[in-house]
């Protein structure tokens, strides 16, 4: 049988066609609600290229509250940060809520009660803040997405409990030289935290890590699993 023009032509075009659904593979912050959802320029740093705060903030507990979002890969190093401020820019988000771990899985992924770090200065009541999920898929390039929040006395009422979906979990990650914060020689950089799967008897994950980073002069860069802030 004589080859067509279309046979000859699906294998380069199949990679093609297949572009918009690896593009597609992406993660979505569902709370607190994220500032909106670009798959292209997720890509872009910091908040995937959206760069005006949300006009309706979450309240969000001084001692830390619920984070959720829906994993778009099967396994993606994960890291959560915290910048202080009306619309922090990269180098503000220098606050760790979760250290980098690997999430494991498709579907929800969330923290009932994901801690912010005790003794971090300017954390009080009426202060605004954005908190950024920053993944790095199998390819290694970042993704970015952005809640805007702002913190309260105690955790609002009405908030439902969150559970995992089925199979979705977090694994510890080795970290070497260019995953920890660093910065100039003239900044200080100090850091703490560990990562974990610890679930409880709904499949939550409990606190997979916490911690904080302070970089007191400019040029900071903040480094996670390869990938830049």
């Amino acid at each position: 049988m004589k080859p067509t023009i279309q046979t000859l032509l699906f294998p380069l075009l199949f990679p093609l066609l297949s572009l918009p659904l690896l593009a597609g593979a992406h993660f979505q912050l569902t709370y607190p609600p994220s500032r909106g959802d670009n798959d292209q320029t997720q890509t872009t740093s910091p908040c995937g290229g959206l760069d005006t705060p949300s006009t309706t903030r979450t309240p969000w507990s001084l001692t830390g509250g619920q984070l959720k979002f829906e994993a778009g890969h099967d396994e993606a190093d994960t890291a959560v940060y915290l910048a202080l401020g009306n619309r922090p820019s990269r180098e503000d988000f220098t606050i760790i809520l979760a250290q980098q771990f690997k999430q494991v899985g498709l579907g929800t992924f969330c923290w009932n009660d994901l801690p912010v770090p005790n003794g971090v200065q300017g954390i009080r009541v009426g202060v605004n803040a954005t908190i950024q999920v920053v993944q790095a898929g199998h390819t290694g390039g970042g993704l970015y997405n952005c809640a805007d929040i702002t913190f309260v006395s105690a955790t609002p009422s009405g908030i439902s409990a969150c559970s995992n979906s089925s199979g979705v979990s977090a694994e510890t990650v080795s970290h070497s030289s260019n995953s920890s914060a660093s910065a100039s020689s003239s900044s200080t950089s100090t850091a703490a935290g560990s990562a974990g799967s610890g679930k409880s008897s709904d499949g939550n994950v409990n606190a997979v890590a916490a911690g904080v980073a302070v970089m007191a002069a400019a040029g900071v860069v903040a480094a996670v699993g390869g990938w830049v802030l």
